[in-house]
């Protein structure tokens, strides 16, 4: 269901810019404001009630801007059930806007049916294209994070052409393939950072293949993997968890991070809820840092969170237990407010520091092509993604079936599932001694 009206915003002296305001959900990722261009001469001679000029002299453009508020009007009413029912799409407010461009003339629809392209500009037309348009795997474009890491690597694969050789199809071979190893370790990034660059390498050149752009099978050979590294990444137990709970920020005083970010006891208090949501729901940061009063849904007398996952689309209902229930009820039944992705992980690793969660952690990492072995304070490593990780491992360590905890976490298979379990040996053995085939053995001793 969508809704939209007509605003002014006020320009020059008395004069006024008509916008649109598209809701199409709740939350502000719901919702555009956009221009349409049209101006009145002054602000009073609009219509709040009919949303349209008044029939006034003032107005001499007042015919020419209500036939096109009207256009647009027919326009707006059957965007949304053509975007979703007819065209399959899921409505975004990149989208939307790439529309309302499309209406006004600001710019042309792109063809899926492109001339030839070689490498470089295929890439960035498969960024630009599917941002906005459904990939043909997936029914849906690429999410916001997603299409960001994909320009990224555009800009990687730009600088080594700029910089080292001219990339065209025919010279993506094994021996390119060396030769960018060698250029990333040189720019010391890591064997993980690396394989991204190369899972998305391989994506867009078996997109373009199958466009017939080249004949070039080299990206397909077992050679030209992926690298990639397990990483020590950590996870918070259950008591670290409640110890961030407890942690008294009362005579926190504000400090300055990365020169401009300052922290004050408001934040904190805030960031802490928002991660300790996120450590007993599983959700990713992109979804427990945007719940509102509206995703919290009551069953049979029981509370849920009911969230649409913005990466996969996906509708999940999760259970409250009582730590999150907690911060609910301290705060009226409303989730925290969101706050921006780095400004809270500034804020959890400075909770995790008062929290006295400050046991050793070591870290081997390989950073061009040389191993380090760090070590850090685990404070240190906690980062808003470290709320997902926690979930999954505690769960799993509590005997919570495997596929329930990916019904709530959202993972689709278990091999991807299984990366964010952070348990040692003996943490399993533990888990897998609780099962009946040790407990209850069958075999009788006299």
């Amino acid at each position: 269901m969508a809704t939209f009206k007509f605003e002014l915003r006020k320009g020059k002296g008395n004069s006024a810019l008509i916008y649109i305001r598209y809701t199409f959900g709740t939350g502000n990722d719901y919702r555009i404001r956009y221009s349409t261009g049209l101006k009145l001469l002054n602000s009073k001679n609009w219509s709040v009630k009919y949303q349209n000029v008044k029939n006034v002299n003032e107005e001499v453009n007042k015919t020419n801007i209500n036939n096109q508020l009207n256009k647009t009007k027919t326009f707006l009413e059957g965007l949304y059930s053509d975007l979703t029912i007819n065209r399959g799409l899921t409505v975004t407010n990149q989208l939307l806007t790439n529309e309302l461009d499309i209406f006004f003339k600001k710019k042309t629809r792109h063809s899926n049916n492109i001339k030839h392209l070689e490498f470089l500009p295929f890439f960035k037309w498969y960024v630009e294209h599917y941002k906005i348009n459904p990939l043909p795997q997936t029914k849906k474009p690429l999410g916001k994070g997603t299409a960001r890491t994909y320009f990224n690597s555009y800009n990687l694969f730009k600088k080594f052409s700029d910089t080292v050789y001219t990339l065209n199809y025919e010279k993506l071979t094994l021996d390119f393939y060396d030769d960018f190893l060698k250029y990333s370790n040189n720019l010391n990034y890591s064997p993980n950072y690396i394989g991204t660059q190369i899972k998305i390498l391989k994506t867009i050149l078996n997109a373009s293949f199958e466009k017939d752009f080249h004949n070039n099978t080299d990206f397909k050979k077992r050679y030209f993997t992926k690298p990639s590294e397990e990483v020590n990444s950590i996870y918070l137990t259950e008591k670290e968890l409640l110890q961030i709970y407890n942690a008294d920020l009362t005579d926190f005083k504000p400090i300055i991070k990365n020169k401009t970010l300052k922290l004050t006891k408001e934040m904190l208090e805030n960031a802490r809820d928002l991660f300790l949501i996120g450590a007993n729901t599983g959700l990713r940061i992109s979804d427990y840092n945007r719940l509102t009063k509206k995703n919290i849904i009551t069953e049979n007398g029981i509370q849920y969170i009911n969230v649409t996952t913005t990466k996969t689309g996906a509708n999940l209902t999760i259970p409250i237990n009582p730590m999150v229930n907690a911060i609910l009820k301290k705060r009226n039944g409303t989730p925290p407010q969101t706050m921006p992705d780095q400004h809270l992980n500034y804020a959890i690793k400075q909770i995790g520091s008062i929290a006295k969660i400050n046991t050793i952690e070591t870290k081997t990492v390989t950073k061009g092509g040389k191993k380090q072995t760090l070590k850090y304070f685990k404070y240190d490593l906690i980062s808003s993604h470290t709320a997902r990780r926690s979930f999954c491992t505690n769960a799993y360590k509590s005997g919570m079936p495997t596929i329930d905890i990916m019904a709530i976490s959202g993972h689709k298979t278990e091999k991807v599932f299984y990366n964010y379990i952070k348990v040692n040996n003996i943490e399993r053995a533990e888990k897998i001694r609780l099962n009946k085939f040790f407990t209850n053995n069958n075999l009788k001793l006299a």
